[in-house]
């Protein structure tokens, strides 16, 4: 008999590799799979309809073994407290409760599915085994099914009659790229508008001066920090001329080795290229944040993924430092493996940023739909929001992601357009914020980025651009005087090692002035009299 899975990040992984090329997908519900029955049965289809022969991600729909659906031959459960499944040597099921009692309902259930083995969900182990443990991830298994199973509807039954073994029965969703097709390329600096509007003429049509994110006002304070590492949860990253020098080790959670190289048309390579890419170097584009550092995290085979990849990927860039988490990708299911994942981000201090994804009017993809993540949207350079970019309640921010020039290859670059290129302008954006202050978790810095927003649509909130198109500068400056204005080094005291700062930036200063506390362009004896004004202070002023 196989050993009982009671703690799956403790047992051995059993998955072989026809298993994971197969892993799939999610119910449309946090707490049960019973909305996940929608739509028409899906066909039954061989192996060979599986992931590895997903469609392109533009083709996004509901559907066995394929972008924007489910897995066929899989389902995730999360035990509950105590509970435990075990298979006999002789092939039979046993399912334990809490209580110690066999539950025959629930083992006849996974007779019924032809269920063939269990294993941990998991491929990463977290570090921080106490609160993983206090949000339930050592508690989900994975049971395989045979291809071309109803995975959703297996679920919604196991979760009618396995709820004194388990808390949720669901199946995995299969996601991947949020992306348009790319626009002719550009190399210069002055075709980004998005960090700098001034009616550039894009596509034949010229743009909206001061549509975009202010990142001059910004740059003017910050450029970001190395001690700020931004996870890219995506199809890979080359290590482009433009950030390869501050590049941290990653990993590949479907190959489960550091291979972390493009696979999917550059687009893991552009999203670091807007989040980090170095800026005023004489050098092609320019990144949001020049000197954060750039972890690739691979969630994807190619072009397409699990959720239960993602979440891997989200626990591992968290275990290694990783405090913002771009995710600018689109599932179209919901997948409490993952919701647990970012939970447990959040409890790090760890921040999820999400492209709200392109299904148009069709609602947010996920994880984006989730409170728990800044769900952001795609705007173009006259502050329209992109007619492809989803619209929902639950959007949080809107950023440029229409004609986007960024990095593309080793040295190149490529213009793409889509939410998965708005969301980097937010994450880079929090780099900075964090670069500023430093003392507070990048989780806490969202609220102020919210704040500083500008409203470009509807007044107020709307469910196309949230509360409006983000403003570096204002958010900088915000979380300038929140953490104390006068505390350059952000470490809670006005003492010495402010003073110096301001010593060392003495004169006039335009880039990374973070010792011009009166933002007019030089350091002096103004800047010098607000360090020694509040000597001593702790805390925000």
């Amino acid at each position: 008999m196989h050993p009982a899975v009671t703690n799956p990040f403790n047992a051995p992984l059993l998955r072989s590799a026809a298993a994971v090329t197969l892993a799939a997908a999610a119910i449309a519900g946090p707490a049960t799979a019973r909305v996940a029955d929608r739509g028409p049965a899906p066909a039954r289809g061989p192996e060979a309809a599986a992931l590895a022969q997903a469609r392109t991600p533009d083709d996004w729909s509901w559907g066995p073994d394929r972008v924007g659906g489910w897995a066929s031959d899989r389902i995730l459960v999360k035990l509950l407290p105590g509970a435990r499944i075990e298979r006999a040597a002789d092939g039979t099921w046993r399912v334990v409760g809490p209580d110690g009692h066999r539950l025959a309902d629930a083992e006849r259930a996974l007779v019924a599915a032809g269920a063939r083995q269990i294993t941990s969900a998991g491929t990463v182990v977290p570090a921080d085994h106490e609160r993983a443990h206090a949000l339930g991830l050592d508690r989900w298994v994975e049971v395989s099914l045979p291809a071309g199973s109803d995975a959703p509807r297996i679920a919604a039954r196991w979760m009618d009659v396995g709820a004194a073994a388990w808390q949720i029965a669901e199946p995995v969703g299969i996601g991947g790229i949020a992306a348009d097709a790319p626009l002719p390329n550009d190399p210069l600096f002055g075709e980004q508008y998005a960090l700098r509007n001034i009616g550039q003429v894009i596509g034949g049509v010229a743009g909206e001066s001061g549509a975009d994110i202010r990142a001059l006002a910004a740059w003017h304070l910050s450029v970001g920090s190395p001690e700020t590492i931004v996870a890219v949860l995506d199809s890979g990253v080359d290590a482009h001329a433009a950030f390869a020098d501050r590049m941290v080790p990653g990993w590949n959670v479907p190959a489960g080795n550091a291979n972390t190289g493009n696979q999917c048309i550059d687009h893991g390579t552009h999203v670091a290229g807007t989040i980090a890419a170095a800026g005023d170097d004489g050098q092609g584009v320019a990144g949001v944040a020049w000197r954060a550092r750039i972890m690739p995290v691979t969630v994807l085979q190619g072009c397409s993924g699990t959720t239960a990849w993602l979440a891997d990927g989200i626990v591992w860039a968290t275990d290694r430092g990783a405090r913002v988490l771009n995710a600018s990708l689109q599932y179209s299911v919901e997948n409490q493996y993952l919701r647990d994942a970012i939970a447990y981000a959040m409890s790090r201090g760890a921040v999820v940023v999400a492209a709200a994804g392109n299904t148009g009017t069709a609602g947010l993809a996920v994880p984006a739909r989730w409170p728990e993540t800044v769900a952001v949207a795609s705007i173009d350079w006259l502050d329209v929001p992109s007619g492809s970019s989803a619209v929902g309640a639950g959007l949080d921010v809107a950023a440029p992601g229409v004609g986007i020039l960024s990095t593309a290859g080793l040295t190149g670059h490529s213009t793409k357009s889509g939410t998965s290129m708005a969301a980097p302008f937010v994450s880079g954006t929090i780099a900075l914020m964090h670069a500023v202050a430093p003392s507070i978790a990048p989780r806490d810095l969202v609220p102020y980025l919210v704040q500083s927003c500008e409203d470009i649509h509807s007044p107020g909130f709307d469910d196309r651009t949230g509360h409006g198109r983000i403003d570096a500068g204002a958010a900088v400056r915000l979380v300038r005087a929140l953490r104390g204005t006068a505390d350059l080094s952000g470490d809670g005291t006005v003492d010495g090692i402010d003073l110096g700062m301001v010593l060392s930036g003495w004169g006039a200063c335009g880039v990374a002035c973070s010792a011009d506390l009166n933002d007019d362009g030089i350091v002096n004896g103004i800047d010098l009299g607000v360090v020694l004004g509040n000597w001593g202070v702790t805390g925000g002023e």
